[in-house]
């Protein structure tokens, strides 16, 4: 089982798809996705040795870690709570994470490489196909509207899941187009990575999270956090080299 994101009994759209959650099945299907599309890519590209699969090595295993360390955090009692380590994960902490290992094993390994422009569209369309899991299960679920789905309590709520994987999906054909047209190195994942936590930061305010300070969520917060980090990797990125005379 990749994960097991918690929701009530009788709650959601199609919460069993060929007899395991609808979750599982779903980002089972976009972790293959992904890997299969930036495999045939990379070999297209010719991009292949050691240090390509330390990095996205790095990238999964950092990224699963990053997606559960938020909701340890927020269940302060998760030693004496071993459902709480089987229980869902959160997108947003494993972007950061998934950087910070991409960050630290090339700098451990001395790696130049740059693959954010082969992963970044292979992620967004993963996500794509993740997000119907959550819809299907019934998690991450929005707030009580006019127009929505009944997840399962008798109230209709935004599908702020399938506005998720629009959004991805949307962003995989852009990415998709610019692959091949930019010209910087692995700069695709970093616009990728802030176009994806702007977004998430407004959407959360049609969630049903708990508050966590000053009127934002838990989300919203590593949303601002990890704009910070990637911004200023940006900005570093793409300021003028000043030229020194001898």
């Amino acid at each position: 089982m990749f994960d097991i994101h918690y929701v009530p009994s009788n709650w959601g759209i199609i919460p069993r798809i060929f007899g395991v959650s609808s979750y599982t099945f779903f980002v089972g299907l976009g972790i293959l996705a992904a890997l299969v599309f930036y495999f045939v890519d990379a070999r297209r590209r010719k991009v292949s040795g050691e240090g390509a699969i330390l990095i996205v090595t790095a990238a999964l295993m950092f990224g699963i870690l990053g997606s559960k360390a938020p909701l340890l955090i927020a269940n302060h009692d998760f030693l004496g709570r071993p459902d709480v380590w089987f229980e869902g994960k959160t997108i947003v902490g494993g972007f950061l994470g998934g950087m910070a290992g991409v960050i630290l094993v090339k700098k451990v390994f001395r790696l130049k490489m740059k693959l954010g422009n082969i992963i970044a569209p292979a992620v967004a369309l993963g996500m794509a196909i993740g997000r119907l899991g959550c819809f299907f299960n019934g998690c991450c679920y929005g707030k009580p509207s006019p127009i929505g789905f009944n997840f399962g309590d008798g109230v209709t709520r935004m599908p702020t899941q399938l506005i998720d994987s629009v959004f991805n999906l949307i962003s995989f054909f852009v990415l998709l187009y610019l692959k091949d047209r930019v010209i910087m190195p692995g700069i695709l994942f970093k616009y990728y990575i802030s176009a994806y936590l702007v977004f998430r930061f407004f959407i959360e305010f049609l969630r049903e999270n708990q508050i966590l300070i000053l009127g934002l969520t838990l989300y919203q917060v590593l949303c601002i956090l990890g704009l910070i980090l990637v911004n200023y990797k940006l900005i570093y990125i793409l300021k003028p080299k000043v030229e020194t005379g001898g």
